[in-house]
């Protein structure tokens, strides 16, 4: 939920609490009292929907998190063999570019991370014929570690499950905030007018829970 959205709930809130402490008050106006029972499920709702909504954007990052970690166990296998291979044909050069640990990989910004697995991948592929023959390598670890890396780019630019859970309960939420705006503008606000004269403190109290607070 953005301010706007989270100031009107924190104002619906603040009034059906209102109403909740004064029920004595009101709760032989029947009209009243229906129109306070449905402010209170579109409050349920909405804390419901904004739930929903922050869960699918927090599965996002963790399924995102979680590749990128498995990704970098894979590549750092493979950079250890290609560090061995470099080490015994004396290619000082090559065994710097790959001398990373896994921690190193995991812990670089993303952009960097996409650059560094590619680079990786690509210098297995271009030894494959070698690293599997005489190192231990295998082509289907190569093969594992380009698909979680398309994978996880996929993901990174179009978290489209994701985007989906997450839009359906951000639509929701407005439309909900904008039934709960209705319910208090065209019932609870009139029938409160009850109370203009006959108690004017309760009324009071009423506009002040009803006020919204940036």
């Amino acid at each position: 939920m953005n301010t706007i959205q989270t100031n009107h709930l924190n104002m619906f809130e603040a009034v059906n609490g209102y109403l909740d402490q004064n029920a004595a008050k009101w709760q032989s106006i029947s009209r009243l009292a229906a129109a306070k029972a449905e402010l209170s499920q579109l409050i349920t709702t909405i804390r419901a929907a904004s739930e929903a909504q922050a869960s699918a954007q927090v599965s996002y990052g963790k399924t995102k998190l979680a590749l990128k970690k498995d990704i970098a166990a894979k590549a750092d296998i493979l950079n250890d063999v290609i560090e061995a291979y470099a080490l015994i044909e004396g290619d000082d050069e090559l065994a710097r570019q790959m001398s990373d640990t896994q921690t190193d990989l995991f812990r670089l910004p993303y952009n960097d991370f996409y650059i560094k697995v590619e680079a990786i991948i690509n210098k297995a592929l271009e030894l494959q014929e070698v690293l599997v023959s005489d190192f231990g390598l295998s082509a289907q670890q190569i093969t594992d570690v380009q698909n979680d890396l398309n994978q996880l780019l996929q993901i990174d630019g179009l978290p489209r499950a994701f985007q989906i859970k997450s839009s359906v309960a951000t639509n929701q939420i407005d439309l909900l905030l904008s039934d709960a705006n209705k319910l208090l503008k065209n019932r609870i606000d009139k029938l409160m007018s009850i109370f203009k004269h006959s108690d004017p403190n309760f009324y009071h109290g009423y506009q002040k829970a009803r006020m919204i607070v940036d």
